[in-house]
């Protein structure tokens, strides 16, 4: 029996930075992941700080991505400082391209003014002085917006908690949870973990996780598919949205073109058409892409929520059992702020932020 003061299930960006700032309070934290660490959908992902359509959204998810968004130059900083990792953080600012599902309107001006966000709009004669790498109309540019290489801001984060003494797990999934006195006993592998508190980030397989207490979470796994191409260095300077598709591109000329929204349960296969959907976007917005080469192909899964909001707080009638789950595309832009929210939550502390808007469903009583 392996004892500990906290496991984390799940080692995804949310679960790592979490226990980063468990740790760094003075908490004994370990880690438990299914697979390796920082390989699902935080791996995935293109790594936009930001929460795209951001006008789609409650003011629950807008609250928790600006707070995000602001804490990130010293959330990557941080990082680099003290692992020598350098998660390639920056602020590159996005466009939003005009289209029926990312209308550029010069009345989002307006509306982003309200969060803070100083948006500017361009028209299309504009934007071919402005951005001549792209073939669009009309657009929004958002300066705000930031990335971040997430594969190595999780490998910093995974050596920034090895570092302060933190145990992590891999391929340790979870079978079993029971209470055990004012504590909980998790089986894992062939291990037994006791622990005064649970902390559940496992992305797309929390409710799987949950359902072994008998509490029901509507997350829900998404499927999102990318490609990576290899460019020309500079060659597209800040971020490009359009409808639900993007483009990324890293200092070193490598672009991500993503993503589709697929309800394909936990399969994570890539298809054909995917790919020809993804290659026609980034050739028709931006005409260079096609002397790129194409270097990988794959997809992660999503923890879809309702709304896209995550689920933040303790399990009802389950005390000691808190979870941080459901972040849809947006685990990486909230990282910081849910990792500081939960930590004070788990240590009983206030919280900068309500947490009752990110609470979970009450049990029905039989």
């Amino acid at each position: 029996m392996q004892e500990t003061e906290i496991v984390v299930i799940g080692a995804g960006v949310i679960g790592l930075s979490t226990a980063l700032r468990l740790r760094q309070a003075g908490k004994e934290v370990t880690i438990l992941e299914r697979g390796a660490a920082g390989k699902e959908a935080s791996w995935a992902g293109g790594g936009i700080l930001s929460p795209l359509h951001a006008w789609r959204y409650r003011p629950a998810l807008l609250e928790l991505a600006r707070e995000g968004m602001r804490q990130y130059p010293d959330f990557a900083r941080e990082i680099h400082s003290a692992t020598g990792i350098d998660p390639e953080f920056q602020a590159s600012g996005m466009w939003i391209l005009d289209s029926p599902q990312s209308p550029a309107s010069a009345d989002l001006v307006d509306w982003a003014a309200t969060w803070g966000w100083g948006w500017q709009w361009y028209s299309a004669a504009q934007m071919r002085e402005r951005a001549p790498m792209l073939r669009t109309g009309a657009a929004l540019f958002c300066p705000e917006v930031a990335q971040v290489r997430n594969p190595r801001l999780l490998a910093g984060l995974a050596r920034y908690i090895g570092q302060l003494g933190a145990s992590v797990y891999e391929q340790h999934e979870v079978q079993e949870i029971r209470p055990d006195g004012s504590g909980w006993i998790i089986s894992a592998a062939d291990t037994q973990f006791r622990a005064d508190q649970i902390l559940l980030s496992g992305g797309s397989w929390s409710a799987r996780i949950l359902s072994k207490i008998g509490i029901q979470l509507p997350i829900r796994p998404v499927r999102g598919q990318i490609l990576l191409l290899q460019g020309q260095v500079a060659a597209l300077p800040q971020v490009v949205l359009e409808g639900s598709h993007y483009l990324v591109q890293r200092a070193d000329g490598q672009i991500l073109v993503g993503s589709t929204s697929e309800e394909a349960g936990f399969d994570k296969s890539c298809t054909t058409d995917a790919a020809e959907e993804l290659l026609a976007f980034a050739h028709r917005v931006f005409p260079a892409s096609r002397e790129a080469t194409l270097l990988r192909h794959w997809s992660g899964l999503r923890p879809g929520s309702p709304d896209n909001i995550p689920f933040l707080g303790e399990v009802p009638e389950h005390p000691g059992i808190f979870v941080a789950s459901g972040h849809f595309r947006y685990g990486l832009t909230l990282a910081p702020i849910t990792a500081e929210l939960m930590r004070d939550r788990i240590l009983g502390r206030p919280t900068r932020l309500d947490l009752r808007p990110y609470g979970l469903p009450i049990p029905s009583k039989a």
